[in-house]
C-alpha cells in the first residue's frame, strides 16, 4: 500500500477509537441522568393532568382544606351518613347497607 492510504487507514483506527470512548462517555452521563429525566417527565405528566382535569384538582384540594383536621374514619362515617340520609340516593339499590329506623310510633 502506498503511504497515503496507510495514513487514511491508521487515521480512520484512531477516529473509531475515538467514537468508542465518547460513546462509552454518553452511556455514562444518560446512566446519570435517567432517574432526574424520569422525575422530570413525571413532572410534565402531572402538569397535564391538571390541565386536563382542573375541577378535579381544585375540588380535592377543597376537601383535603376542609377535612384536615379529622381522621378519615370520621370522615368516612360522616361522608356514610350523609349518603344514608339524602333522598338523592334514591337511584342506589333498596337493599343498600344504610340502617333504617323504624318510623311507626306506639
Amino acid at each position: 500500500m502506498n503511504k497515503h492510504a496507510i495514513d487514511i487507514a491508521s487515521r480512520r483506527m484512531l477516529l473509531l477509537e475515538k467514537i468508542r470512548i465518547q460513546r462509552m462517555q454518553v452511556i455514562e452521563v444518560s446512566l446519570q441522568l435517567q432517574k432526574p429525566l424520569a422525575v422530570v417527565d413525571a413532572g410534565i405528566k402531572a402538569v397535564h393532568f391538571i390541565r386536563r382535569h382542573p375541577a378535579l384538582m381544585t375540588s380535592g384540594a377543597a376537601l383535603l382544606l376542609a377535612f384536615r383536621r379529622r381522621s378519615l374514619i370520621l370522615m368516612a362515617q360522616e361522608g356514610w351518613r350523609l349518603l344514608c340520609l339524602y333522598p338523592a340516593t334514591a337511584y342506589l339499590p333498596q337493599h343498600s347497607s344504610c340502617p333504617r329506623r323504624d318510623t311507626k310510633v306506639d
